[in-house]
């Protein structure tokens, strides 16, 4: 590391960027049952920067069939398995975009942490996770910043390119951002990929292992997909190294959602990132 990035990494430990969220983020999911696509996830844990693991009651799973293997190793439908003490659930292998096996309003949270920009329908993503959440139930969101991670060359995705996604039905083996993946992503900020031709393995194979991510966010952008899609923003905030936390809800039948004060620049104030202040 260098000099200035180990300043840079104080600086922002001195400004809380490494520290936990207080009970602000973490209560409103006190209780409840909840649905986590993607994990587990380590940012969750009782020993994690947002803890809410153990505020639940219980937790269920849903996890894409082969791509957890890059990550968590080798899985089985059956018992969800967090590392939490005392905290249990079922984990099914299934597509995080289709949840049909899942009742509608059958839970008071629903959880993800840096899944959403694996997913090539993000909007219709967000539509079936909002649909098993109860009407005034807490969604929880965790996903890289560009800016911090290994897509900071690569443009911003915009929203109306998600709506386009969505309208035309786009499917997860959709391979539009390939070329922009190999042409832009930063290596050594994933070391994983190796070198170029493990990246371009892992994107040619990313139907199977959903490895790339089709979209890109800044803390803004990140906002107005998940205010497009009717959810009343609670807290937001980015953080140093790389992620953006969203903490929202499902509105109520006929309750009005004005996200104003946080799209209007509101959450940008403190980020590490210059990209969410231009």
């Amino acid at each position: 590391m260098s000099v200035a990035m180990k300043l840079r990494e104080l600086r922002w430990r001195a400004a809380g960027h490494y520290s936990q969220f207080g009970p602000e983020w973490t209560s409103p999911l006190a209780g409840a049952r909840g649905l986590e696509i993607g994990g587990p996830s380590a940012v969750f844990r009782g020993d994690g920067m947002l803890p809410v693991y153990p505020q639940l009651a219980e937790l269920d799973g849903v996890q894409v069939p082969h791509a957890h293997a890059l990550w968590h190793g080798e899985l089985e439908e059956g018992a969800y398995e967090t590392g939490e003490p005392g905290l249990s659930g079922r984990l099914w292998l299934r597509d995080g975009t289709g949840l049909d096996h899942l009742p509608s309003e059958s839970y008071d949270a629903i959880l993800s942490s840096h899944v959403l920009e694996h997913i090539a329908n993000p909007l219709r993503a967000l539509e079936e996770w909002i649909r098993v959440l109860r009407p005034g139930g807490a969604f929880l969101i965790v996903v890289p910043h560009k800016e911090g991670c290994a897509d900071h060359r690569r443009p911003t995705t915009t929203l109306e390119h998600m709506i386009d996604d969505l309208r035309a039905g786009t499917g997860e083996d959709d391979m539009t951002h390939a070329d922009e993946v190999l042409r832009l992503h930063d290596i050594a900020r994933d070391p994983p990929a190796r070198d170029p031709e493990t990246l371009r393995q892992r994107v040619l194979d990313n139907a199977r292992v959903r490895a790339v991510h089709h979209h890109v966010f800044t803390l803004p952008s990140a906002l107005r997909v998940l205010d497009h899609v009717g959810l009343r923003l609670i807290r937001a905030t980015a953080r140093w190294p790389h992620d953006i936390y969203v903490l929202a809800e499902r509105p109520r039948p006929g309750e009005a959602v004005d996200n104003s004060a946080l799209l209007d620049r509101g959450a940008v104030a403190g980020s590490p990132f210059t990209t969410d202040r231009a």
